[in-house]
């Protein structure tokens, strides 16, 4: 992976808590809140797939793509690498920490569909783990990379 440089806002907006595990915004209250954060320099959004039992992000994204702010004037955070169980996928019964080259691809193609976005900025392991492979990961990363859908990884 080539190094890149990506121009975050010095503080970043974490939206955990943007959906079922919070505000549980409807689409207004999200455009609202997104063009905010947007006028006022804050333009980092962080995310994880299994966010709101694994809504959030796809409320995000259909909120953002309503509105007329640039793609390339935001920048969005994901994470990757958690099965939960919730009552919006029930066929997940146990948590689990997945950090297979499947999974992690698994995982980020979700997020690019739920943000309805073509690439992601910086994709995360959510929780790292001794347990990981570091070759599982990196070919998810070489393909992710090079398939032009995340331009950074982090751990």
């Amino acid at each position: 992976m080539q190094q890149s440089t990506i121009p975050l806002s010095q503080l970043i907006i974490g939206c955990m808590r943007w959906g079922l595990w919070g505000a549980k915004f409807n689409t207004q209250q999200y455009q609202e809140t997104i063009e905010w954060c947007v006028n006022k320099g804050l333009t980092s959004f962080d995310h994880a797939d299994i966010y709101g039992d694994y809504t959030t992000e796809a409320e995000f994204g259909n909120a953002l793509r309503q509105m007329k702010i640039q793609r390339e004037s935001i920048q969005l955070i994901t994470k990757c690498g958690i099965n939960m169980p919730c009552n919006t996928r029930p066929e997940y019964q146990v948590k689990a920490y997945d950090t297979s080259a499947a999974f992690i691809i698994e995982s980020a193609e979700r997020s690019l569909r739920n943000l309805q976005t073509e690439y992601i900025d910086i994709l995360l392991i959510h929780r790292p783990s001794p347990l990981m492979h570091p070759d599982e990961i990196a070919k998810a990363v070489e393909y992710l990379t090079t398939a032009g859908k995340i331009k950074a990884f982090g751990v």
